[in-house]
Order: structure tokens, then C-alpha cells, then sequence
């Protein structure tokens, strides 16, 4: 067996994990968004509000678990990525996945919310967000390296796109303005989403070379 083909299962696991990471969180956080009272705005609600257990979230425990299948998917994608392509330097890759992998199990475990900043525990929540967030979108650009064709050129403008939003919507938080918050939020989250599935697609549609 050649090594190119020897290599075909890791890049169809990675698919799976990364296409299963992206449906599982877009489906249980619109879940928790249906269940969330009054009203849940995609716009202007933050996504970590979904994660706050109370009587306006029910279904907290479910994003929450959104949040650790992401990270754990995303990481686990990775590695087995790299196997797949086999590049020769994508440690920083893999490092970069790895610190979106610890911040999304930190949003998971501390919340955001006044019961948060009264128990002190909201900054964990912060920096467990920088990381997800900040840790994903680099992850991207520095996964660029290992691409090829278009996939190359649409993960630097996916990364780029990701880390420009959530500097905007930091810049906009601490504004305090009448900007919607959520749609900078998602933008620099779903763009880690999107490009877990695009990547999906790029390694399933590789064909080995003997």
C-alpha cells in the first residue's frame, strides 16, 4: 500500500469529525436558542447567554455540551489532518486547535452573567473565549500552510474574517453601542464552523496519488 492511500483513513476521520463537530453545535444551539425565554435574537442575544443555566436558558446543559463537542472535535480533526496531508510543519496548527480545544471546555464550564461576576468566576469565561475564539481563527491561517488551491485562499479569508469580527466586537462591547453584538460574535465563531466544513469537503475530495 502506498502512502498516500495508507494515509485515506485519516483524512476521512478528520472529515467526520470536523463535519460532526459543525452540524452537532449549529443544531444544539439552535435548539437552545428555540427553548430560551422570552425570546432568543440571533442578532443581539451573546451566544454564551444560551449557556447560562436559569429559567431563561432550560436547555443550557445543551450548549454547553455544544461547546465541548466543538472543542474536542475540532482538536481531534486536526490531528488526524495532519496525518492525512502529512505536512511538515504543523505543530502551530495543531497547537492553535488545541488552545480553541481548552476554551470552548472553559465557556462550558464557567459562565458568563452577573451570578458569574458576583462569584468571580466570569474572567475564566473570558479568557476561555479569547481562546476559543482567537486560538480557532488562528488555527486557520496557520492551517492554510497545509492546503492547497482554493481551499488555501478561502481559509486566510476565513481567518481574517474571524479575528476582524471578534476585534470589532470587543471594540463594540466596551462601547456599550447600539450595534448588535450577536452578529460580530457569530461571525467570528461561524467562521470556525465554516471552515471545519469546507475542509471537510477539501479532504474528502482529495484523491490519492499512487
Amino acid at each position: 500500500m502506498t502512502e498516500p492511500i495508507r494515509r485515506r483513513p485519516y483524512a476521512v476521520s478528520a472529515a467526520v469529525a470536523w463535519t460532526s463537530a459543525g452540524l452537532a453545535y449549529l443544531t444544539l444551539e439552535a435548539v437552545a436558542a428555540a427553548a430560551f425565554r422570552p425570546h432568543y435574537s440571533y442578532a443581539r442575544n451573546l451566544i454564551s447567554d444560551l449557556g447560562i443555566p436559569s429559567d431563561d436558558s432550560p436547555l443550557a446543559w445543551l450548549m454547553n455540551t455544544a461547546f465541548c463537542v466543538q472543542g474536542t472535535l475540532f482538536l481531534v480533526g486536526a490531528i488526524l489532518s495532519v496525518r492525512a496531508v502529512a505536512p511538515r510543519k504543523a505543530g502551530l496548527f495543531v497547537t492553535l486547535a488545541a488552545a480553541n480545544a481548552v476554551g470552548n471546555l472553559l465557556i462550558a464550564a464557567f459562565h458568563s452573567g452577573p451570578a458569574a461576576r458576583a462569584e468571580g468566576t466570569a474572567w475564566v469565561h473570558a479568557i476561555g473565549a479569547v481562546l476559543a475564539i482567537v486560538g480557532g481563527n488562528a488555527a486557520i491561517l496557520a492551517g492554510s500552510r497545509i492546503v492547497s488551491g482554493w481551499h488555501r485562499k478561502v481559509s486566510v479569508a476565513l481567518g481574517a474574517f474571524g479575528l476582524l469580527s471578534f476585534v470589532l466586537f470587543v471594540i463594540e462591547l466596551k462601547a456599550s453601542s447600539a450595534l448588535p453584538l450577536g452578529v460580530w460574535e457569530r461571525c467570528s465563531v461561524y467562521s470556525i464552523t465554516a471552515w471545519q466544513l469546507l475542509s471537510a469537503a477539501w479532504l474528502l475530495s482529495r484523491r490519492p496519488t499512487l
